[in-house]
């Protein structure tokens, strides 16, 4: 808003400016007949007076008499030649000729009246407007009153402004809720109601997606719950091999489609609740280590060892356990998935923050697809196959309990050659005024959630 302002009135400060210097520097130009009548107008007496001191008088002694004014007025009356009362404008020749005196403007701030006497000569009369301190500080005043009017003007302008700008970026943050309140006789009413219509309308078509989806998830758990106990009935009665493998492969199905449910919910529950979460001191190495989602005997399969570096500044920290258990075991799940070797974990102070670092030594993420990783059901070509499997919501649940706690995530290039996942912790996180607190019922189903998967 304020750059607005100044480059209003830069604009109209220049547009003034430039009006003073065409007016000053091209108007005598475009009208001189009318510049000429007004300077001998306001010189009318004094060439009265000057007419009648040097009528009668030629030569020397008309010299000495403009000597004698010069005295008074240095250098303001001079005889003019006959070569240069020729190199005159034809204009002001001509007016000498008929009235007897003439005006010519040298410049803005030069000028020059010229009286012709009863003998043909031509006396110079010569003025400088010497008023330039004056007449800057004249033009700093119109600017700063220029530029008063325009704050007066636009303050209620930028005040409402200011609201919808704020108004707006609270929906865009994920209140849905928010809308802009101004005042009746607002400029901005009109604008103001189209945006709370096209809020209204936003909030209505997502609070009627996740509901979808947040229903549909809840209806899916009983079927899958029957379908994963009566395949577990089917495969202890038959002797079949093949068929027993056909049913350990439903099953394999099932776990996956009960996989995807889980995290369904869990996303949805993260953006109903919205960035407040219920804060607890945790001891962060023990809690890390407690909360990878990756058993020793998963890791020893895929040959993988993790590497610890925890600060020991970082002894005890206060985060949501439930919600950041569940985001630190998706990063090492993701990590275990790509990794070929070795995963590395590390936690360390910055400033008022803390870092959460994961990395691995697999073939990394492309630049161009970093920001898209944390998006819903966004996954890399690689992983489209079911040796890594996912379902591209992982990444997205990270990043909601991150930015719950008031942080930030990105991915960077790792020294160990895979991709390394940043995620920055507030030491200390505010909690977000106007939001629902999570409730026991939906952190006990992030909770069952994680557990199950």
């Amino acid at each position: 808003m304020l750059s607005m302002l100044v480059r209003l009135y830069l604009t109209v400060a220049g547009l003034l400016l430039c009006s003073i210097l065409v007016v000053q520097q091209v108007f005598p130009y475009l009208f001189p007949d009318q510049y000429s009548e007004s300077a001998q107008h306001e010189f009318v007496g004094e060439l009265a007076l000057l007419r009648d001191r040097l009528d009668g008088a030629s030569g020397r002694d008309l010299a000495l008499r403009l000597a004698v004014l010069n005295r008074q007025t240095p250098e303001r009356y001079s005889l003019m030649p006959a070569p240069q009362v020729a190199a005159l404008p034809q204009r002001v020749r001509d007016d000498l000729l008929l009235g007897g005196t003439a005006s010519d403007h040298g410049s803005s701030e030069h000028h020059h009246i010229y009286l012709r006497l009863a003998g043909g000569e031509v006396v110079q009369i010569g003025y400088n407007e010497n008023d330039f301190p004056i007449r800057y500080i004249a033009y700093l005043t119109v600017f700063a009153m220029v530029l008063l009017g325009l704050m007066m003007w636009l303050q209620p302008h930028w005040r409402d402004l200011e609201r919808l700008r704020e108004t707006a970026a609270q929906f865009g943050d994920g209140d849905l809720g928010a809308r802009a309140r101004l005042r009746g006789g607002s400029s901005i009413r009109q604008l103001c109601a189209y945006f709370n219509n096209m809020a209204d309308q936003i909030g209505r078509l997502i609070q009627s997606q996740r509901d979808m989806v947040n229903a549909a998830s809840h209806e899916l758990r009983t079927p899958i719950t029957r379908l994963e106990f009566g395949l577990a009935n089917l495969a202890d009665t038959l002797d079949d091999r093949v068929a027993r493998a056909r049913v350990h492969a439903l099953r394999c199905d099932v776990e996956e489609l009960d996989l995807l449910v889980g995290e369904l919910l869990t996303l949805g529950m993260l953006e109903r609740n919205g960035p407040e979460p219920t804060l607890e001191p945790v001891q962060l190495s023990a809690f890390l280590r407690a909360s990878t989602g990756v058993s020793a005997e998963e890791l020893r399969i895929r040959s993988t060892t993790i590497e610890w570096a925890i600060s020991p500044a970082l002894d005890e920290v206060n985060v949501e356990p439930r919600s950041l258990r569940r985001a630190f075991s998706n990063l090492m799940r993701n990590a275990v998935r790509y990794a070929d070797n070795t995963i590395r974990v590390a936690a360390e102070l910055d400033g008022e923050d803390w870092l959460l670092i994961v990395e691995d030594d697999g073939v990394g993420i492309p630049p161009e697809d970093r920001r898209r990783v944390f998006e819903p059901f966004y996954r890399l070509d690689r992983s489209r196959d079911r040796s890594t499997g996912g379902f591209g919501l992982g990444l997205s649940i990270v990043r909601q309990v991150i930015e719950r706690h008031g942080g930030a995530i990105h991915v960077e290039n790792s020294a160990l050659g895979g991709a390394r996942l940043v995620a920055r912790l507030p030491r200390q996180p505010g909690l977000w005024p106007g939001r629902r607190r999570a409730g026991d019922d939906d952190l006990d189903e992030l909770d069952h959630s994680f557990h199950i998967q």
